[in-house]
């Protein structure tokens, strides 16, 4: 598979638990369907209070990150970009059908969110269509 940014080669890393893409120009990550969930539930990377915090602060910074819709690295359609509400300042590109997409930076911000309380990680969760609501 290509990055859908850089259109380079993506390459195969560990991240966290699973087997996953990586684009060496850009840092993006490529999750399959399902596996940011195991990242969130299993993830054995854990953050320290300081670095939590970094992160979260980095969050309220006022950059909105590549803004262009683009394809998904695995079918080629235009992945759908998934927004939170404004105290999570992040946006995905999610198919569907394959998995979602990871601009720098983004899947750990994903998981400092979801560290600092289960309603916030359910909410993650909910948002990306990873479980049906409960």
């Amino acid at each position: 598979m290509d990055c859908p940014r850089c259109k380079l080669p993506l390459r195969e890393v560990r991240y966290e638990s699973c087997q996953t893409e990586m684009c060496d120009n850009c840092w993006g990550l490529w999750l399959d369907t399902g596996e940011l969930e195991g990242v969130l539930n299993d993830h054995t990377f854990s953050l320290s209070d300081e670095e939590r915090s970094h992160v979260l602060d980095a969050m309220t910074a006022s950059h909105p990150g590549p803004q262009d819709p683009i394809p998904c690295p695995a079918c080629g359609k235009v992945m759908d970009r998934v927004h939170y509400d404004q105290s999570v300042h992040i946006v995905l590109d999610r198919c569907a059908d394959h998995g979602i997409w990871f601009d720098t930076g983004e899947v750990k911000r994903i998981e400092a969110v979801s560290d600092t309380s289960e309603k916030i990680h359910q909410m993650v969760v909910r948002k990306l269509g990873l479980k049906s609501k409960s």
